[in-house]
């Protein structure tokens, strides 16, 4: 039953997040090195990575055979591996489980446990092997250099805003955090690089020297003009140093204008055959959901699973020049963010607050707890533990409504409602 064996994987969250790839390189040892029978693009950073992994995915797949893998998943564990407009279906994992539960419990044994991050990568690897794909659209989990994920060999790197979540494992500063970001980069292969922050500029620079590696940062490769957004889209113009693109983008949070950038300049810098046409309609079709993600208009209820301070910022620029209304928030907060921080921004937008429990049980933050930090930012905050209770009391009491702090709320939310998690549209 795909209940037990998805019940077997999240139980091996229990070994934690090992930033060390030995033992991922075993187990795809094991399987033939399945990573090395398609190209790749590697997608890190610490805001929008998983944006401009699917659009990429989304490009590629115009002309290609495409796999994504993405984390975490929204709703449903097959979420994280797609391939050719499909999610993986419960029988390969039952299946892939079946097959390497020996090998598993062997690693087990010697005293290396393979994390869950580490047994689904491997998984994804194989499953974009099986499927004879001839790329995939690779999202890093966690940094970099040592993330589960830095065992392929990507013909393209990009590199993302950077910020300073997951300090405790990456280190305190801007320049460290880079590092371990930058060591996806691979000898003689293209970067592409959003971040403009000097002290992540001069580092990645320094590593694109040290291995050869054409560096293209965004702010001087794309010039971006004639905006313009709505709730249902946004449109802008871009040119490259290769080409110009009028771009239409059912994504409408203004933080994916410069994620669609780097995705088409990595798909430039690879290469391979993809035109103008193939490029803006993959712009067209993906649907990125939980990202400013528009669920009705009457209400108006929108949904972004920003969690940490530098997306905060994002979605409340996006909000105030989009919709320009006071929004009721409706917040659950995971207990290893900056939530403070986090709250000082988004309550620009609002002083007035729901705070209910994302669907994380062993990392959500108590709404007591939050209430205690942020109780003089807010003219009115009542706590709902249960999301669907706060969510049922918000559309009632507000019409106009944003569900917003951690991807595990977004999702049980989007889940209750009825809405797609497609990475494309489906029309």
């Amino acid at each position: 039953m795909i209940e037990d064996t998805l019940n077997y994987l999240y139980n091996m969250k229990r070994f934690g997040i090992k930033l060390d790839l030995t033992a991922t390189r075993h187990f795809a040892d094991h399987l033939g090195n399945p990573q090395n029978n398609f190209r790749s693009i590697h997608v890190a950073g610490t805001n929008g990575k998983g944006s401009i992994s699917t659009y990429i995915y989304s490009i590629l797949r115009q002309k290609y055979n495409t796999g994504l893998y993405t984390s975490p998943h929204l709703i449903n564990f097959n979420e994280r591996l797609v391939f050719n407009k499909e999610m993986v279906d419960d029988e390969y994992i039952e299946k892939f489980m079946e097959e390497n539960m020996d090998y598993i419990k062997g690693l087990e044994k010697i005293g290396r446990n393979p994390t869950f991050f580490e047994t689904t990568t491997v998984m994804a690897f194989k499953y974009f092997s099986d499927k004879k794909a001839d790329y995939a659209s690779i999202e890093v989990g966690l940094g970099g250099r040592l993330d589960s994920t830095n065992i392929i060999n990507p013909e393209v790197s990009v590199i993302a805003q950077i910020g300073y979540e997951h300090f405790q494992q990456l280190g305190c500063s801007l320049t460290s955090i880079a590092y371990e970001k930058g060591g996806i980069i691979k000898n003689g292969k293209p970067v592409v690089l959003l971040d403009n922050k000097p002290e992540v500029v001069r580092e990645i620079k320094k590593l694109c020297e040290i291995r050869n590696s054409k560096l293209i940062r965004i702010e001087d490769y794309c010039k971006i003009s004639d905006i313009n957004y709505d709730l249902k889209s946004i449109r802008f113009k871009m040119k490259t140093e290769k080409d110009e693109y009028d771009i239409e983008a059912k994504n409408t949070g203004l933080y994916q204008i410069k994620n669609i950038a780097s995705s088409i300049s990595a798909i430039e810098a690879l290469g391979g055959g993809i035109d103008k046409a193939m490029i803006i309609n993959g712009i067209r079709e993906t649907n990125w959901p939980g990202r400013f993600d528009v669920i009705s208009t009457a209400p108006l209820v929108i949904m972004d699973s920003a969690h940490n301070p530098p997306a905060a910022h994002g979605l409340v620029n996006s909000f105030k020049n989009i919709v320009n209304k006071k929004p009721l928030l409706i917040v659950g907060m995971l207990s290893d963010k900056d939530v403070y921080s986090y709250f000082s921004i988004i309550s620009e937008l609002s002083d007035e607050v729901i705070l209910t429990i994302p669907d994380e049980p062993e990392r959500a933050m108590n709404p007591e707890e939050i209430k205690k930090l942020v109780y003089t930012m807010f003219r009115e905050i009542k706590i709902i533990n249960d999301p669907i209770e706060a969510y049922e009391y918000g559309i009632k009491k507000s019409s106009c409504i944003l569900v917003t702090g951690s991807i595990y709320l977004v999702g049980m939310l989007e889940k209750h409602v009825g809405k797609s998690v497609m990475p494309y549209d489906v029309n």
